[in-house]
């Protein structure tokens, strides 16, 4: 009775415990919409990368995502001209392309894999490559081709497409970044 008297002298009704307190949901729902306008403001293959590495969706929800980013990864090692193993200076034939495009389908699962929040082992070695592109798409790539100084490796091409997906994470995130130090200024 005394709160109800309290009410009437104050004309409000203020709230004196946080149990039933909907601030931080609110707070945290601006947050969020704030993260995801930022991702969504990305071009098609960052906002996808962001969505494979961080969002809370299953594997089988993010096969579009995932693909989406592969091809982008293909089409910029193409574009970067990188030379293939066995290429010499001719053209790649079509199973050294097929290759390159199942190496990039490994090197993104291998950065999703040692990415926060998982940080699993990934595919540590190039034998772990092997085994991995074997299982998952049946492509057998010769390890023997994976390190030598005299000539063009799978080796070179696989360092070349984790450092390009290190970097598309680096671009994604930044936005999110400048969000976080925003807030904290």
């Amino acid at each position: 009775m005394a709160g109800a008297v309290e009410q009437a002298q104050l004309g409000t009704d203020v709230q004196r415990s946080r149990r039933q307190s909907n601030d931080w949901n609110i707070v945290h729902g601006l947050e969020a919409g704030a993260v995801i306008s930022a991702v969504e403001s990305l071009p098609e293959n960052l906002h996808d990368l962001a969505l494979y590495l961080f969002s809370p969706f299953t594997n089988d929800e993010l096969d579009e995502a995932r693909e989406t980013v592969q091809i982008a990864l293909y089409q910029h090692m193409l574009a970067s001209s990188v030379r293939l193993p066995g290429q010499g200076k001719g053209r790649p034939t079509a199973d050294m392309l097929k290759t390159l495009r199942y190496l990039c389908c490994a090197a993104l699962y291998h950065h999703s894999q040692v990415t926060l929040p998982y940080r699993r082992t990934g595919l540590p070695s190039p034998h772990a490559v092997r085994q991995w592109l074997h299982d998952e798409h049946g492509i057998e790539l010769d390890t023997r081709f994976w390190s030598r100084n005299d000539r063009a490796t799978w080796g070179t091409v696989w360092e070349h497409a984790l450092r390009v997906v290190d970097g598309w994470e680096c671009e994604c995130l930044a936005p999110v970044a400048a969000l976080v130090s925003d807030s904290a200024a």
